[in-house]
């Protein structure tokens, strides 16, 4: 059995955390339903659906990271909220070792989970192919960064725009970097040759508009890191 310190109860429909949000507090469902899910490209894809006896929000406790999905009360929902001491003490009784083969399971289990459900929001989004992007200096990533849609985006410079609304899988890395950023972008506006010059070159500019929220928090650390050093 575990030890808990409070119970609290939810409404059908209520969110009990948000995707991103931050908190260390674990679960216990003592009865009713919650619904895991995740957004991608602006739609919500379930993750899995628990009832009582279950726990989630377990992740957050192992790994300090903003929350990896979204819980949702599907009916009246009562959980109980695990002991924080408790589940202190007994985390930091595991030999050292042990508690980060623990932190590695559970961030490969996040990229798991979050390659699934791209992929089956692929299954239902025409993508249209793969811009991938590497930038040698920060100047050329900040010619190409675009700060001013939503959650960021690039121009790609191109003699072959393709429409506006267009879906394309994006991958970049930034300066000095080994770690490969993947999200989808839309195309938001084109510039044709017709409306280029040798200064301002024809291309599309292509908002992010699934980005993890490990790879956002990356690229506005490097944004911040470059803006005020």
């Amino acid at each position: 059995m575990f030890l808990t310190s409070g119970q609290e109860t939810y409404e059908a429909g209520e969110v009990i955390f948000k995707e991103g949000s931050h908190g260390k507090t674990v679960y216990l469902i003592s009865s009713g339903t919650v619904e895991i899910s995740k957004m991608t490209r602006g739609k919500k894809v379930v993750v899995e659906t628990l009832g009582p006896g279950a726990i989630f929000g377990m992740m957050t406790f192992i790994d300090p990271s903003p929350r990896s999905a979204t819980a949702t009360a599907l009916e009246d929902t009562v959980v109980e909220l695990l002991d924080k001491e408790f589940l202190d003490r007994e985390f930091n009784h595991l030999a050292s070792d042990f508690r980060q083969l623990l932190v590695t399971l559970v961030r490969r289990l996040k990229k798991t989970t979050d390659d699934f459900v791209r992929a089956s929001s692929l299954q239902a989004t025409k993508v249209s192919g793969t811009v991938k992007m590497s930038f040698e200096s920060e100047s050329d990533f900040f010619r190409a960064y675009i700060g001013n849609l939503a959650k960021g985006g690039l121009f790609v410079k191109t003699g072959k725009v393709l429409p506006v609304d267009t879906l394309l899988n994006v991958e970049f890395t930034l300066p000095k970097s080994n770690h490969v950023i993947h999200t989808t972008g839309k195309v938001m506006w084109t510039r044709s040759k017709k409306k280029s010059s040798d200064k301002i070159p024809p291309g599309m500019g292509i908002q992010f508009i699934d980005i993890s929220p490990e790879d956002e928090k990356l690229l506005k650390k490097y944004m911040a890191s470059f803006k005020f050093s």
